[in-house]
């Protein structure tokens, strides 16, 4: 299977909305956003400060890296990340290559997010990826399923953790 990247062109962005919410995924893909609308997110991925880099297996969408600065004075770049149910498997050979295409591409000191603690999946992959905790917010985001507010980890990956998590997978095979 071939693993490729791109930053996702306008003709593709009502192809990568579709596919979030073929899998329902709008609350493990970007809590801070929410479920949009099609008009909303074609808005958003169009917006110059927004990367969204698009990953393919064999030609087909396998997952997505949406990427905004911290500010016009940072190098960090703040990242939402979904791997296509189908894809879950490679997900986190996927996210290697997208944060390695990041670091190579873009001058970019780290990347961070924030993960509901009810989302271990997604907390799990990131883990696999060269992201490490930093911290907690307290109560940051609402789950549904619990029917209250939840606590939020802080990751962070920069070049270095990248490195480190690349080469513990290679310990893996």
């Amino acid at each position: 299977m071939e693993i490729t990247y791109r930053i996702i062109q306008p003709a593709e962005y009502n192809i990568f909305y579709e596919l979030i919410n073929q899998d329902d995924s709008w609350w493990a893909f970007s809590p801070s956003l929410g479920q949009l609308s099609a008009c909303d997110w074609n808005a958003y991925c169009g917006n110059e400060n927004v990367l969204s880099l698009g990953c393919f297996a064999d030609n087909a969408p396998a997952g997505l890296l949406q990427g905004i600065a911290f500010s016009d004075a940072s190098r960090a770049m703040r990242i939402a990340v979904i791997a296509f149910r189908e894809y879950a498997k490679i997900a986190p050979v996927m996210m290697r290559g997208a944060a390695d295409w990041v670091f190579a591409s873009i001058d970019c000191a780290c990347m961070f997010g924030e993960v509901p603690s009810t989302n271990r999946h997604v907390m799990n992959l990131l883990q696999k990826t060269g992201f490490e905790k930093q911290g907690s917010i307290p109560e940051l985001y609402w789950s549904d399923a619990k029917q209250k507010f939840v606590n939020a980890s802080i990751v962070v990956c920069t070049p270095e953790s990248l490195r480190k998590a690349k080469s513990d997978a290679d310990l893996d095979i």
